[in-house]
């Protein structure tokens, strides 16, 4: 076999398994490689599609030899450790080669990244022929003189041709080298596609974030929106029903809101709701949220609480907010709200019904004369 000056594999007997049929189809191996490394070195500007023509039918060729050595191994009973590494080393080549095909084409510097990609195809081929494959020819000739699989396995390993040692040693190192300059230009891509993703991830946890803000707050008072109360509420009755817990919840209702809306407009109007809801966040405890519903009325969630405990907290509210007296375009607003109060129990079918009981009080509250507490 003659090769021109450029050729980039030189095949010569150091390759050689003695064993017909692997050797022609490594020759010809060879022999699309050095094609293909032809297009790439000669070509003033590549046309990709008539490499990736030849790169196509050097791949196939590499999987149809792949078979042909794995069913030799087979048929030749070697043992069976040494058939699933070969063919394992097989199945990563093919792998690593396709995705480094993918990579280069797809970048840039593609006439620099396929003949980087070339090196490594060139040099994985010559490690992969002078050990796997002469181990594999070595432990065939083995077991024709009539070692068991396991011996000639074991015995293969010894063996060693002095030819074998330099070229051996030369692939190894080139294909090592070839992977180093990857690895670095990867690493270096990783890192930059790392920082990249962190500074992405942290405007999008930002954004998330003010999302949930907004869809879980109420904008005029800054408390927590009737969503986020039917959501906790749900969450906190599952949770307790599996513990035999307690859910309160208190709703209370402003009483003559309407007259100042009508009497001085909306804007007072949201004077006496923020008060009110700062007022509120001040009279609970820790665990205690406050959430408006939506127009004059409020609720407050007390999870792991009696209707006594409770009850005490509403007592303790409606004191503070009969304490205010609200200034509002030269009128006022005299604090009085009406209470309901319900807790969960045996006779509570959910969140719904929950409600309901905290509704039913504030109309008796309202019925009461307003400004007080029923449950």
């Amino acid at each position: 076999m003659k090769y021109a000056e450029s050729t980039l594999f030189v095949w010569n007997k150091d390759f050689e398994t003695n064993i017909p049929l692997v050797d022609e189809e490594h020759a010809h191996l060879v022999e699309l490689i050095n094609e293909l490394g032809s297009k790439i070195s000669n070509q003033e500007a590549l046309e990709i599609a008539d490499i990736s023509s030849v790169f196509n039918k050097l791949f196939d060729y590499a999987k149809y030899h792949f078979g042909d050595e794995e069913s030799i191994m087979v048929k030749s009973k070697l043992y069976p450790n040494f058939i699933r590494e070969h063919a394992y080393n097989h199945k990563m080549f093919l792998q690593e080669v396709e995705a480094l095909y993918d990579e280069f084409s797809d970048s840039k510097d593609y006439e620099k990244n396929l003949k980087a990609m070339l090196d490594f195809l060139i040099n994985w081929l010559a490690f992969h022929i002078l050990g796997q494959d002469k181990k594999m020819a070595r432990q065939i000739g083995l077991i024709d003189q009539g070692y068991t699989a396991k011996e000639a396995f074991d015995m293969a390993d010894q063996i060693h041709e002095s030819n074998e040692i330099e070229p051996l040693v030369k692939a190894l190192n080139n294909m090592l080298n070839t992977l180093s300059r990857r690895n670095k230009e990867l690493l270096s891509l990783k890192k930059n596609l790392e920082q990249k993703v962190e500074e992405r991830t942290t405007e999008l946890m930002e954004a998330n974030r003010h999302l949930e803000y907004l869809s879980t707050t109420d904008q005029l008072t800054e408390l927590k929106n009737r969503r986020y109360a039917m959501d906790v509420l749900d969450m906190l009755w599952y949770s307790t029903c599996k513990i035999t817990d307690s859910i309160a919840i208190l709703m209370i209702d402003l009483d003559h809101f309407k007259e100042v809306n009508d009497n001085y407009g909306h804007d007072c109007g949201d004077i006496v709701l923020k008060t009110v809801a700062v007022t509120l966040k001040d009279s609970v405890r820790n665990d205690d949220i406050v959430c408006r519903l939506g127009g004059d009325e409020f609720l407050i969630i007390c999870p792991h609480t009696s209707l006594q405990v409770a009850t005490k907290v509403a007592n303790n509210i409606l004191k503070k907010i009969k304490e205010l007296n609200v200034s509002i375009d030269g009128g006022c607003w005299s604090g009085s709200a009406s209470i309901g109060v319900a807790s969960s129990d045996l006779k509570t079918q959910g969140v719904k019904d929950l409600i309901k009981n905290a509704d039913d009080q504030v109309y008796k509250a309202k019925e009461a004369g307003k400004n007080c507490v029923k449950f």
